[in-house]
């Protein structure tokens, strides 16, 4: 057995192991995320832990205006574009991110009190951040060189020693310094990565004999600004809702929120992997004009992805007591409307997807945009009246805003529907249904566990009864 896998590893071409490597590694990483928060959610109170999530989610927005998205798919294409010159691209590309958070560091630091009363943060963390934010690039645009030569094993080796020891230092920050757990948890876990990013910083000079070519930043800016208000906005949605609620109403609050989001997020690996597969089978498709066989699959896989959320959301008080201890409770309200957005951020993939291979990107760009938007608003008008309980509501429904305007966009380029949409809407009303419903019953778990086991017993009966389905379930069954 083991040397029969040994054999089909070597047999396998460059661009599958690295497709294979990727998927693992990233499987891994999401998992160690997973393992952790019950740990810190044990050693933070939930306003610390608030605090923390406050910090990343404002990270995760920053890198955008810093790091310019230089490594998406712009990277790639100078990878193309700069064949003999990928040693001063690569250093280029760095210098650049390391410029912009420069000076949007001085910014932060002449204006440091607006600042600190705005991303409602200690300002220590604030400079700590852009510190981070400056040498960020140059581990992401390695890692993706190195996945596009396809030289998988350092990057996969590198990636995971990281982030088997970020957390560990995390935790020892906290042990460390009991009257500092905020800065423990963040500057312990994060100097790790740190260190790893100067490395990579001097490592891209010496390659590039700290060569700056201003034609490579040109070509970079051309290519991606437009491309920036999309990226932000995806972010938005991901991040936002907690900002607001520190904001609005307090850091434990968002504490709570994010510890329920991260156990919502579990199902979101499974898209995330099945979706990496897909994009290029689906362009494959589209270039034949296969469009029945895109249909037939993507019509099984967004069915299985929803039952799969449905019963994650029914196990939320399970998952919740796993996650955090009893002071996190009233997260496991949240998590029903929350896995429904996330199930609508996995479908909105579907539309996009197709949008992407027609080079049509405007409409994805304007997609999220105007879903970011109206996020914001909703969260502005209906988190001060509901509660933190309203954010998971408001992220749901901009995402099937984003999910709309993306169906619209595909229709409009291949002038008619690809895709079985009596399917795909049946079931999107019934992740709705049962995520808007199932939060009244979590106080009465035999109720719970009845509609559960009903729950299977119609589904299997649905998927045997629908001859279309059924005949797609055999389908992948026969290709696997």
């Amino acid at each position: 057995m083991k040397k029969r896998l040994i054999h089909k590893l070597n047999n396998m071409s460059a661009p599958m192991l690295a497709s294979i490597a990727l998927i693992m590694t990233q499987l891994i990483q999401k998992g160690l995320q997973v393992i952790t928060t019950p740990i810190y959610t044990r050693l933070l109170t939930t306003e610390e832990y608030g605090i923390v999530s406050l910090f990343f989610s404002w990270y995760e927005i920053l890198v955008i205006f810093t790091g310019l998205c230089l490594s998406k798919g712009v990277f790639n294409n100078g990878m193309l574009e700069f064949k003999k010159e990928r040693d001063e691209y690569t250093f280029s590309m760095y210098s650049l991110t390391f410029l912009s958070a420069s000076i949007i560091g001085v910014i932060v630091i002449l204006f440091c009190k607006f600042v600190y009363n705005f991303m409602n943060l200690p300002i220590s963390l604030i400079y700590y951040m852009f510190l981070l934010l400056m040498f960020e690039a140059s581990f992401s645009l390695w890692t993706v060189r190195q996945r596009f030569e396809y030289k998988w094993k350092l990057t996969s080796i590198v990636t995971l020693l990281v982030t088997i020891f970020s957390p560990m230092f995390g935790i020892i920050g906290i042990i460390l310094f009991p009257k500092y757990h905020i800065f423990g948890r963040i500057i312990g876990a994060r100097t790790v990565f740190l260190l790893v990013y100067i490395g990579f910083a001097i490592y891209h000079a010496k390659k590039a004999k700290f060569h700056i070519g201003t034609k490579f930043w040109k070509f970079a800016l051309k290519f991606n600004l437009p491309l920036i208000p999309h990226y932000l906005s995806l972010h938005i949605l991901n991040h936002m809702d907690r900002i607001m609620i520190a904001i609005i109403i307090s850091e434990s609050a968002a504490g709570i929120y994010s510890v329920a989001y991260s156990g919502a997020a579990i199902i979101k690996l499974f898209w995330q992997s099945l979706n990496a597969s897909l994009i290029p089978w689906t362009y494959e498709k589209c270039e034949k004009k296969d469009f029945k066989r895109i249909n037939d699959i993507t019509v099984v896989l967004v069915f299985t992805y929803a039952m799969m959320c449905i019963i994650f959301m029914f196990l939320a008080p399970e998952m919740m007591s796993i996650l955090a201890p009893s002071n996190y409770k009233s997260g496991i309200y949240i998590i029903p409307s929350v896995i429904s957005g996330v199930y609508f951020s996995a479908l909105y993939y579907i539309f996009a997807n197709i949008v992407y291979y027609y080079k049509k990107p405007k409409y994805v760009m304007f997609g999220s945009v105007l879903s970011a938007i109206a996020n914001i608003v909703l969260n502005a008008i209906f988190i001060p009246i509901f509660g933190y309980m309203a954010a998971g509501y408001t992220t749901m429904i901009s995402y099937m805003l984003q999910v709309l305007i993306d169906y619209i966009a595909m229709e409009k380029i291949l002038k008619f529907n690809i895709y079985n949409m009596k399917i795909i809407g049946s079931v999107s009303v019934a992740v709705v249904i049962v995520g808007i419903t199932l939060s009244f019953v979590f106080s009465y778990p035999i109720i719970r566990y009845l509609l559960l086991i009903i729950f299977i017993i119609f589904t299997s009966f649905y998927v045997i009864q629908n001859k279309e389905i059924f005949r797609q379930f055999i389908r992948i069954k026969k290709k696997q």
